[in-house]
């Protein structure tokens, strides 16, 4: 069977098509990925930009073209936080109902789950308690599993798109600026700390577009295979954190090549690095699968989604 699976994020969208069976995915045929920046504006207005919409719109259209080449057999889109806080939000899913595109938003009882697999790529070690940080645009998702086994899942809203828009003004980031983003995303942190410490995970393993864009810095350019698996240590994302917070947003695009991600990559990073400090780690595994991962792995294994 071949499905396409699209994670639509507040700050970026991805589309992955690709083959498998009940076991699992056998081939990818594309992984695209487009910086649409869903979530402008709406933890100020509440509301779905125009502009927002209308990037969604064009991105969305060349993906269904993709899509169509590779004659899949069933398409699932599913958004996150920016349609969930939008009281606009019904306009999205109907650019996806015009486009041919089931968009869905993730149930809360579904999404650990979703999100865990995609993340291990729905290879698991059962030997590990595993910490899968999801860093997005609006919120960032904690999941704590043994095995294949959810342990315990969180959503807060702390996300790259919503801290910047909420604490930065402007780059180079001013001290006292840094200071209350950072005490912002502790005291969230903070409301689940002790269950994710009850469950002593071994590791962190840390999807999405903050982690590989670091670990794509640090090689010096994306490369899959060497990113995917990247271990990136707790002094290394203490040296970026700073690095980030002293650079304007050119200098972060023309050095480290962060595209449409570079005006909100410091509020990323400092989510990681709190993250990673708070559990006393030495550092995170880096993933270059993901929620669109966990959402190919739920069609193929159903059968029955449409």
């Amino acid at each position: 069977m071949k499905v396409a699976a699209l994670d639509l994020g507040t700050n970026t969208f991805l589309c992955l098509i690709a083959e498998g069976d009940r076991n699992g995915i056998t081939k990818v045929h594309k992984d695209l990925v487009e910086v649409v920046r869903l979530g402008q504006g709406v933890d100020k207005t509440g509301e779905l930009h125009p502009e927002a919409l209308a990037r969604a719109r064009k991105c969305l259209t060349e993906f269904k073209k993709e899509i169509d080449r590779h004659h899949v057999d069933k398409i699932l889109a599913m958004a996150t936080s920016a349609a969930r806080d939008a009281r606009n939000g019904q306009e999205l899913f109907d650019i996806g109902k015009e486009l041919g595109i089931p968009i869905e938003v993730i149930p809360g009882e579904d999404e650990a789950r979703i999100s865990y697999q995609g993340a291990t790529g729905g290879v698991i070690d059962p030997t590990k308690t595993n910490l899968v940080l999801d860093v997005g645009g609006g919120s960032t998702e904690l999941i704590v599993g043994h095995g294949d086994k959810i342990l315990f899942g969180e959503s807060l809203n702390i996300g790259g798109v919503r801290l910047t828009e909420r604490f930065v003004t402007q780059q180079p980031i001013a001290e006292q600026e840094q200071q209350k983003l950072r005490h912002y995303i502790d005291g969230e942190l903070k409301k689940v700390l002790s269950e994710i410490q009850k469950n002593k995970p071994d590791q962190i393993i840390a999807v999405a577009g903050t982690p590989t864009a670091i670990a794509a810095a640090e090689i010096g350019g994306f490369d899959e295979k060497k990113v995917d698996k990247y271990v990136l240590t707790k002094e290394h994302l203490k040296f970026w954190v700073t690095e980030f917070s002293q650079t304007s947003v050119e200098e972060k695009r023309s050095k480290y090549h962060l595209g449409g991600r570079a005006d909100i990559i410091f509020a990323g990073a400092s989510i990681l690095l709190a993250v990673v400090e708070a559990l006393n780690m030495n550092g995170l595994l880096v993933s270059t699968k993901g929620v669109r991962y966990g959402v190919a792995l739920e069609m193929l294994r159903s059968g029955s989604r449409s």
